[in-house]
C-alpha cells in the first residue's frame, strides 16, 4: 500500500465522517422540529381541554342561575295566580250581579211584550180566543202560563232559595250545564 492509496482512504473515510455528520445535523434539525410541533401539539391539547373546564364551569354556573331564577319566577307566578284567581272570584260575582240584572231586565221586557200582545189581541177584531185567531191558526208566545225556557225553571228556583251563596253556587252551575250541554258540577 502506497501512501496515496492510503491517502485516498483516509479522504474517503472522511468523507463519510463528514457526510454521517451532516446527515447527524439534518436529522437532528428535523427531531428538534418534530419534537417542537409535538410539544406545540400537547400545549394546545390542553389549552383545549382548559377551555372546554372553563365552559363547562360557566354551563354549570348558568344551570345554577336559570334554577335560581326559575325558582323565583315559579314563586312570582304562584303570586300571580293567586291575584288572578282572586280577580275570578270577584268577577264571577260581577257577572253574577250582572246575570241577575240581565234577567230582571228580560223579565220586565217579557212582560212588556205580553202586555203589547193583549193589547193587540185586544184591537184585532179576528181573535175568537187567547191562543188561536179566527183561520184557527196557533199563535206562538201567547200561552203565558208556560216556561219559556228551561232556564226559566232554574230562575225560579234559584230565586227561591234562602241563602244568596247558595244562588251563586246554583248559577255557577246552571253556566256550566248551558254550556257544555251535560250537567257537570
Amino acid at each position: 500500500m502506497d501512501t496515496t492509496t492510503l491517502i485516498w482512504i483516509i479522504v474517503g473515510v472522511l468523507v463519510v465522517a463528514v457526510i454521517v455528520v451532516v446527515v447527524l445535523l439534518l436529522t437532528a434539525r428535523g427531531r428538534r422540529e418534530k419534537r417542537a410541533a409535538a410539544q406545540h401539539e400537547r400545549a394546545e391539547k390542553l389549552r383545549a381541554e382548559a377551555r372546554e373546564a372553563e365552559m363547562a364551569a360557566r354551563e354549570r354556573e348558568a344551570q345554577v342561575a336559570q334554577a335560581r331564577a326559575d325558582s323565583v319566577s315559579a314563586a312570582a307566578a304562584a303570586e300571580q295566580a293567586k291575584a288572578r284567581a282572586a280577580q275570578a272570584s270577584i268577577d264571577a260575582e260581577k257577572r253574577a250581579a250582572a246575570v241577575d240584572e240581565h234577567a230582571a231586565d228580560a223579565e220586565k221586557h217579557r212582560a212588556e211584550q205580553a202586555e203589547r200582545l193583549r193589547k193587540a189581541d185586544e184591537v184585532d177584531p179576528y181573535v175568537t180566543d187567547e191562543r188561536t185567531d179566527a183561520s184557527g191558526t196557533q199563535r206562538s208566545g201567547t200561552d203565558a202560563s208556560a216556561p219559556v225556557s228551561a232556564s226559566d225553571d232554574r230562575r225560579s228556583y234559584r230565586e227561591s232559595a234562602q241563602d244568596p251563596q247558595e244562588r251563586v253556587v246554583e248559577r255557577t252551575e246552571d253556566r256550566t250545564q248551558d254550556r257544555s250541554g251535560t250537567d257537570r258540577v
